[in-house]
């Protein structure tokens, strides 16, 4: 089932990245990216469901789980680990990924007493082999270029962590370029969560329900299509209560800063009541829309599982 869902995801970027200077690799069936043409693949270790740190800035660190797959590579001769960078930049743009963070010169973030490097070798397992080949990361000896994105594929979202710099310790190799793709493939979403049964009990309890089937990529404010099975559902039920009002309440986790994030509920939060207005006939005088940001979380954000649930549209019952 696993194989078959990655390689349902190379289908899909064949199609899309034909304007990236880069290529799939017969060896490499199963990449959500592709890799760079020309470059040699020296590793491909798939490690199953582990925790992996995640640099997300100069002073934040998020520890995440996931199905975690690394690709260790030497890239063609000649080329720069800033080039490597930029086209995997390109590359993840053009699957509608959202760059989180990137550095060049990633050596010497310093979070707390911890820095960078430290925070990798903490899950770093030796296998008992005389080149120390580690579980994870393994980062270039020089490592001079570190890139963070998360991109939804199939419904299922990705972390996608590229570095790159010169030289392989083990292979004494100084400066030759080396690049590593580590790529931790996160729960896939709940979705069909949204019926009649569940709207009308959640407001009966509570006043209030959660929906998690209102979908937006990273970042964004624009609904994704296949949110329309969860908004027809939501509109039936207000058809049916029309005499009643409806807060429409946006909700983010923490990751970015608060008034990004307040922001983006907002607009989140009106980008559903246009929806219902304008595509389902629901009145505008049913509906308020208001964004609280990460203000109420459900949730620890401290883990993926967490955040996943923090991030969601609440329908409240106003009278």
């Amino acid at each position: 089932m696993k194989t078959k869902k990655w390689v349902l995801m190379v289908l899909i970027l064949v199609v899309i990245l034909g304007t990236v200077s880069m290529g799939l690799m017969a060896e490499d069936e199963l990449a959500i990216l592709p890799i760079y043409e020309g470059s040699e693949l020296i590793y491909d270790d798939q490690f199953g469901f582990e925790e992996l740190p995640v640099i997300l800035g100069e002073d934040t660190v998020d520890r995440v789980e996931g199905y975690i797959r690394r690709l260790w590579l030497k890239a063609p001769e000649g080329r720069s680990p800033y080039e490597i960078i930029r086209n995997y930049e390109a590359a993840v743009e053009n699957i509608n990924g959202k760059i989180l963070f990137k550095s060049r010169d990633p050596q010497t973030i310093k979070i707390g007493d911890i820095y960078f490097s430290e925070y990798f070798s903490t899950v770093r397992q030796d296998r008992g082999l005389a080149t120390h080949v580690f579980t994870h990361s393994y980062f270039p000896e020089k490592l001079s270029e570190y890139l963070v994105s998360r991109a939804t594929v199939n419904q299922v979202d990705n972390y996608i962590i590229v570095a790159a710099g010169k030289g392989h310790m083990a292979a004494s190799q100084e400066e030759d370029t080396y690049f590593e793709i580590v790529i931790v493939e996160l729960e896939a979403m709940e979705m069909d969560m949204v019926t009649m049964e569940y709207l009308e009990s959640g407001i009966e309890a509570e006043g209030r329900v959660a929906v998690y089937d209102i979908l937006f990529d990273t970042g964004e404010a624009r609904i994704k299509a296949e949110s329309e099975e969860a908004l027809a559902v939501i509109a039936d039920f207000l058809l049916e209560n029309s005499g009643k009002k409806y807060l429409v309440v946006g909700h983010t986790d923490y990751i970015g800063s608060y008034e990004m994030n307040l922001n983006l509920s907002e607009a989140r939060a009106e980008a559903v009541v246009e929806k219902l207005v304008n595509q389902y006939n629901i009145s505008g005088d049913q509906l308020i829309s208001a964004g609280v940001g990460p203000a109420a979380p459900v949730m620890s954000n401290r883990t993926e599982n967490g955040r996943a649930k923090n991030r969601r549209v609440e329908i409240v019952e106003l009278d």
